[in-house]
């Protein structure tokens, strides 16, 4: 009997060491898994932060962009570039905050209208005619008015002087 007791306690205790061992098997592995899970947290945070910034990176290219090609019309726009910027992150388009930035301070001025002026070949000064007619599209009155207009601005007397 003392030989199945002997047993039965080496049996129990083997079950005891086997339960044990399966204990600490599965801490390690929840440890694992959690230290995997905080890992994927950080990776994600990661990647999430480098999206921001690649977005941010972006949003200041496409600023850019478009207040450099409206600084030409509106030239006291680059004292202002900051008040801009911060149009623009908010969703204003570049040349809007440009326009809503200039009229809150009081410095918008229109850009100069395009005017229509075309040269008249020959002579050595540019002569240059209001108006989208040639020459020869022109009747004697015309011509006369343009040669008087010329006259009184003094480009005759300088094409004259060879200027």
């Amino acid at each position: 009997m003392e030989d199945e007791l002997n047993l039965e306690l080496d049996t129990v205790q083997t079950n005891v060491e086997d339960r044990l061992k399966v204990k600490n098997r599965f801490e390690k592995l929840s440890e694992k898994v959690i230290l995997t899970s905080k890992e994927k947290d950080e990776a994600v945070a990661k990647a999430a932060a480098s999206d921001e910034a690649r977005a941010k990176a972006e949003r200041d290219l496409n600023f850019y962009k478009g207040f450099s090609a409206n600084v030409s019309k509106y030239p006291q726009a680059s004292a202002y570039q900051d008040q801009i910027k911060e149009r623009v992150d908010k969703g204003y388009d570049a040349e809007e905050a440009i326009l809503a930035v200039l009229a809150k301070e009081g410095k918008l001025t229109p850009p100069p209208a395009p005017t229509n002026h075309t040269q008249v070949e020959g002579g050595s000064a540019p002569t240059l005619t209001e108006g989208s007619k040639s020459i020869k599209d022109m009747n004697s009155d015309e011509k006369l008015a343009a040669l008087k207009s010329a006259d009184s601005a003094g480009m005759l007397a300088n094409a004259l002087r060879g200027r």
